[in-house]
Formats: structure tokens, C-alpha cells, sequence
């Protein structure tokens, strides 16, 4: 019997058409499919500009490049994320800080967080940025930290990798967008206007609220759609947008306006040099194939269907596992329109006298395979030493207890019954 996974991709005769008329057409990459996508998913989200590149990580990356991150800087990051979260501060240079998670869904705590900017500050090594993660698909704090951006002179990165489709409600009036100084070149470029000034009392989907300066999500298979590879830099700020554009493309311009050396640029009759560009940043290939976008646009037209099969399926466990000893699901904040990446539970394998290994070789033996999300950072050799786990309580308690139940919208009822059926058995 084949294991179900924890994740899985679900492509149907639509993509692979979409693909196919890409491999048909004049261009397989730097072509008109990257700017469909793009703007396909910018109208999705409800950011005014995204940028499409090869991987989540290689978003992470560009997101700290464009804010302006580098030698000297210190990021403040959760504990309980992937390693890639952290690693893209350290690749421009920046030095990693963590503060605990919060005890319900183990997304950074706004009170630890604050903590950690205030103790820095009397140290006299503030943070500069943070980065947030909103893990499984459950939005961070969104207004807490909005709030923090603005009192503390933050650069926010929203990694929602786990979060495509999820939204969030400030459950007060009075939650204002902090219309600040944009990072990176203190030009103070202010946030454009926006028309719902108040985050208090409607929903906002994840990426449409223009206070995180910049917003990532991932394109990984197991994601809420897929590109294969592929990752996306959403924001409200055109001019960190096209900083990103050119980064993800060896940090090249094309455009007269923005040339150094104009003058190679133009021809002696004043017309433009066809064949001129100017490399004018370090910058990389991080871009996306057209064949990779044109799979990416297929996948987003069925996004509506995929989040609606995983919270169809998160409601059946809720319902059929309900009451297990030591065991929960880890739900929904008040106000949250959660996007169901991961199944998350809290399993008390000591205080029913077994392992988390055992229990997830039972359940693999019952056809149902598991997985965890996340080691704390502080607990890998790469971060050892950067934080004492002592000191990160609540991301110690969930790492302890943590376990992933499979959830993607190609599970069959018949695939959720099994899962419900294995881990009733091994832990009812």
C-alpha cells in the first residue's frame, strides 16, 4: 500500500495543456507568461506588484537584497520555521536573532518580539528588520506587528510561504497601516493610499495589506499551487519591486532613464542603442521559466477549489478526531480565514508513555505517512549557539509535541478516512 504524504501536488489535464502551448510557443523563458503570472497573482493576492522568481528561497533572498540588508544589520526571526527564512538574512551578510513563538500556533509572538527590540536597543545593537512567518497557513499577528514596524522603525518581511489564500481580520477599529518611510535608500518614499486605511473590522488576504514592506510566498510542490520551483516577492512599493525585478536578473537594466553612461546608450542621432544594457548590481538568476508561469496561471485558476478542499478535509479531522487523549489540532485565531498548508497537531507522546518516532513508524505502517514542521533553528548546527532553547519555551513546548497529518486537495475521502482510521487507532 502506497503512503499517503504529507503534501502533494495536484496537476490536472489543464496544466499539462498549459504547458504544452508554452513548449509551442516562441518563448520558453523571459517571455509573456512570467508578466501574466505575475500580474495574475498580484490581482490574487491584492498586491499592485509582484515579481516572479525560481524558488521561495531565491524570493526570501531578493526581498532582504531590495530592503536594503547587509553587513551590520541584525533580523529578528521566529525559531519554528525552514532554515531558508533565516538563511536569507545571513546570505546578504545580516546577523540572525530569535524570539519565542506563541503557544497556539507557533507564529513569532508580538510580546517576545518586542522584548527581544527593546533589549537589543539597550544594548545598543537594535534590530532592523523582521520576518515573520505564518506558519501552516495561519497568519501572524498581523496588526501586533504593524504596530511594531511603526515604534521601532522596522524593515517587515512577510515570509508566507504556507500562506497563499489565507486572510486575517483586526479584531479592533483603530489598527492603522503605519504609512512610513520606506527601507532601503532613506529616500522616505511613503506607502501609497489606501482604500481601506483601517485594518480593523474586514478581512484582508495575505499580501494586500501594505504595511510588511515586502510580502514572499513559495511555488514548492507541496504548496498551496505549484510551479515545480518557484517562489513570487509581492509588494506595495514599485521601487522595491523593480529592485527585485533587476536583482533576479544578474542586477541588469535595460532601461535609458535609469543608465549610468547614457551616453553609450545613444546613438549619435540621439536614438537608443538597441543592443545596450548596464549590469549596475550583483545581482542573480533567480528567474522564472514561461513554461514553469504557464503551469503557475493554471495552477491559480484552480486556487479557489484547492483551499476549499483543504479546509473540507481540516473539518473532518477536527470532527473525527475529536476527543483522542493528548492529542489537538492546532486551529484558527479569532478572525482567521486559515489557508490550511500544513495539518498541524500536539500530540503529549510522554504523557502517554510513547515517542514521536514510534508513533509515526505505527502510523507509515498503517499507510499514512507524517511528518515534522519545524526543528527550531537554535536546535541545528548552522544556528547552534545563537540562541539557548531555554530561553525559547513555547518553541521548545511545540517541537516537542508537534506532528504533521497529511492534508492536499488531491486526497481522496477515502485517503482522509485512512488517515482518521490509523491515528485513532495508534492513539485512541
Amino acid at each position: 500500500m502506497k503512503p499517503i504524504p504529507y503534501g502533494h501536488q495536484s496537476i490536472s489535464e489543464a496544466e499539462i495543456e498549459a504547458v504544452v502551448a508554452a513548449l509551442r510557443s516562441d518563448f520558453l523563458t523571459q517571455g509573456p507568461a512570467v508578466e501574466r503570472f505575475e500580474q495574475a497573482f498580484g490581482a490574487a493576492v491584492g498586491a499592485p506588484c509582484a515579481v516572479a522568481c525560481s524558488s521561495g528561497t531565491a524570493a526570501l533572498h531578493l526581498a532582504a537584497l531590495a530592503a536594503g540588508l547587509g553587513p551590520g544589520d541584525r533580523v529578528l526571526v521566529p525559531p519554528v520555521t525552514f532554515v531558508a527564512t533565516a538563511n536569507a538574512a545571513r546570505y546578504v551578510g545580516a546577523e540572525v536573532g530569535f524570539a519565542d513563538v506563541e503557544g497556539e500556533h507557533a507564529t513569532l509572538s508580538v510580546a517576545t518580539a518586542e522584548t527581544a527590540l527593546v533589549e537589543a536597543r539597550r544594548a545598543g545593537r537594535p534590530f532592523k528588520a523582521v520576518v515573520t512567518v505564518d506558519l501552516a497557513g495561519h497568519p501572524c499577528d498581523q496588526a501586533g506587528f504593524g504596530r511594531l514596524k511603526d515604534a521601532y522603525g522596522l524593515v517587515w518581511i512577510e515570509d508566507a510561504c504556507h500562506a497563499l489564500g489565507a486572510t486575517w481580520t483586526a479584531l479592533s477599529r483603530g489598527a492603522k497601516p503605519a504609512f512610513g518611510a520606506a527601507p532601503g535608500d532613506g529616500k522616505g518614499e511613503a506607502l501609497p493610499p489606501s482604500d481601506r486605511p483601517d485594518a480593523g473590522g474586514q478581512p484582508w488576504k495575505v499580501g494586500e495589506w501594505p504595511v510588511p514592506d515586502l510580502t514572499v510566498f513559495s511555488f514548492h510542490p507541496v504548496k498551496h499551487i505549484t510551479t515545480g520551483e518557484g517562489g513570487m516577492v509581492t509588494t506595495h512599493l514599485p521601487r522595491l519591486a523593480e529592485r527585485v525585478r533587476s536583482l533576479r536578473s544578474h542586477g541588469i537594466t535595460r532601461r535609458p532613464g535609469e543608465f549610468v553612461f547614457p551616453e553609450e546608450g545613444r546613438d549619435r542621432d540621439g536614438q537608443p542603442n538597441p543592443w545596450y544594457y548596464e549590469a549596475q548590481a550583483l545581482g542573480f538568476n533567480y528567474r522564472l521559466s514561461d513554461l514553469q508561469c504557464a503551469l503557475g496561471l493554471a495552477q491559480l485558476a484552480r486556487l479557489p477549489g484547492f483551499l476549499a478542499r483543504r479546509r473540507e478535509i481540516m473539518a473532518r479531522y477536527r470532527r473525527e478526531l475529536a476527543g483522542l487523549p493528548g492529542f489537538r489540532l492546532l486551529g484558527e485565531g479569532p478572525g482567521v480565514g486559515h489557508a490550511w498548508h500544513l495539518a498541524l497537531a500536539r500530540v503529549d507522546f510522554a504523557g502517554r508513555d510513547t515517542t514521536r518516532g514510534r508513533v509515526m513508524r505505527q502510523l507509515l505502517e498503517r499507510g499514512v505517512a507524517t511528518q515534522v514542521h519545524y526543528v527550531p533553528l537554535p536546535m541545528m548546527p548552522l544556528y547552534a549557539g545563537t540562541a539557548a532553547m531555554a530561553d525559547l519555551p513555547e518553541a521548545l513546548a511545540y517541537y516537542r509535541e508537534t506532528l504533521t497529518l497529511p492534508v492536499f486537495p488531491a486526497m481522496t475521502d477515502e485517503e482522509v478516512a485512512r488517515v482518521v482510521a490509523a491515528v485513532r487507532e495508534v492513539l485512541g
